[in-house]
């Protein structure tokens, strides 16, 4: 008797997992920490600051924190601070 064991079945619930042998995922390379509000995100690759993703700055294939991304690129903000003597909601 040719008895078939779980998984074997091409359309079955319970295959078995094989491991993909090949490319790595484009973010192996990425170190991940958690931060201190608990999110999951990169390091910095200068200083290895831990950074949300949404802090985060991408150079090529790296994360940067914000001063080292400027260091790198040159880049800097184009936000321009306008200083008042009182707020606007109270003119």
């Amino acid at each position: 008797m040719n008895k078939k064991s779980l998984g074997d079945a091409p359309h079955s619930k319970t295959e078995t997992f094989h491991a993909k042998v090949g490319r790595d995922m484009p973010h192996d390379h990425i170190e991940l920490a958690q931060t201190p509000n608990g999110e999951l995100g990169p390091r910095c690759k200068s200083c290895g600051t831990r950074l949300t993703f949404g802090e985060a700055m991408v150079v090529d294939r790296d994360y940067f924190c914000w001063k080292h991304y400027v260091e790198k690129t040159g880049a800097d903000t184009a936000t321009v601070e306008i200083q008042r003597e009182t707020r606007f909601w109270k003119e």
